[in-house]
């Protein structure tokens, strides 16, 4: 079975936190602790315009995930 996630992140280079506590971060370590693994990654960093938006990143991925049917 194969699953096609959604995973963006958009934060300030100063913000304080944990990185990891992202919704979308979060909701693919829950699945890759079920036994989901990655089959493959695509990614990006969105440049943003530094007139605006000064120390700040954009990170965009689609994953997709596998799982062997027999695991269910």
């Amino acid at each position: 079975m194969q699953k096609l996630v959604y995973l963006s992140n958009s934060r300030d280079y100063t913000e304080q936190g944990n990185i990891n506590e992202n919704k979308y971060f979060t909701y693919i370590n829950g699945l890759l602790e079920q036994g989901w693994n990655v089959a493959h990654m695509t990614h990006d960093v969105l440049v943003n315009d530094p007139d605006q938006i000064k120390h700040k990143e954009s990170y965009v991925s689609f994953v997709l995930l596998e799982k062997n049917d027999e695991d269910e």
